[in-house]
C-alpha cells in the first residue's frame, strides 16, 4: 500500500487491514456503500461509536474488513 497524503485517497485491499495512528489524534471512519454514500449515523465510526459493519476502532488502531 502507498503513502496517504493529506486530502488524498487510496483504494484498500480486499482483505482486512489495520491502520494505526499513534499520537494525539481522533481517528474516525465513514463506511460507505458501493455507490460511495453513507447510509445513516450507524456508518460513522469514532470514539463514542467504535464499530460499524466492516470497521472497528480500538485505541489508536482502525481495523477495516471489507468482507465484514
Amino acid at each position: 500500500m502507498g503513502e496517504l497524503v493529506p486530502g488524498g485517497n487510496l483504494a484498500l485491499p480486499d482483505d482486512t487491514v489495520t491502520i494505526r495512528v499513534p499520537g494525539p489524534f481522533d481517528v474516525s471512519a465513514l463506511v460507505t456503500d458501493d455507490g460511495g454514500r453513507v447510509r445513516d449515523d450507524g456508518d460513522f465510526v469514532f470514539y463514542n461509536q467504535p464499530a460499524a459493519p466492516g470497521a472497528a476502532l480500538r485505541g489508536d488502531a482502525l481495523t477495516v474488513d471489507p468482507q465484514g
